[in-house]
């Protein structure tokens, strides 16, 4: 192989590894640490170029985060079983949805607000409704 092509492709391959880093610099390990210091099985994966996503387990809980490259904590979802809503968003569901459609509900914290994400499926479509901690309907969805 000639030797400036070997160089050429050498300098990209390190390129392209410099890009897709294996774990976010210091200001957002330190942050992530700072927020969650109980976090175990943490993997990492840069999904943007100032994006992180982490998975790890707290308290016996399966977590997911987003922090920008700065070390800013975006939002945080995990799976929440119906009873550990808040009885507002329960009440505001009484007698519209079956409980045999529920599929799943995050959790989604964010910097501003928590939501509850639900899903819904009757063997046709999927609906997926968005509620505040109030109760209030944020938005509706069919999958």
């Amino acid at each position: 192989m000639n030797s400036k092509f070997k160089y050429l492709l050498t300098s990209l391959q390190n390129r392209v590894v410099k890009n897709k880093r294996e774990l976010p610099g210091t200001a957002v390990c330190i942050a992530f640490k700072s927020k969650y210091p109980k976090a175990a099985f943490v993997h990492w994966k840069q999904i943007e170029v100032f994006k992180w996503h982490v998975n790890f387990n707290s308290e016996g809980k399966e977590f997911t985060s987003l922090y920008d490259s700065e070390g800013n904590w975006l939002e945080t979802i995990t799976l929440v079983p119906l009873e550990f809503i808040p009885k507002k968003v329960q009440q505001s569901l009484k007698g519209k949805f079956s409980r045999e459609g529920l599929q799943q509900i995050y959790q989604v914290q964010t910097p501003q607000h928590v939501i509850f994400e639900m899903q819904w499926g009757n063997g046709i479509y999927t609906l997926k409704l968005i509620y505040d901690i109030a109760g209030k309907l944020l938005g509706k969805l069919i999958l």
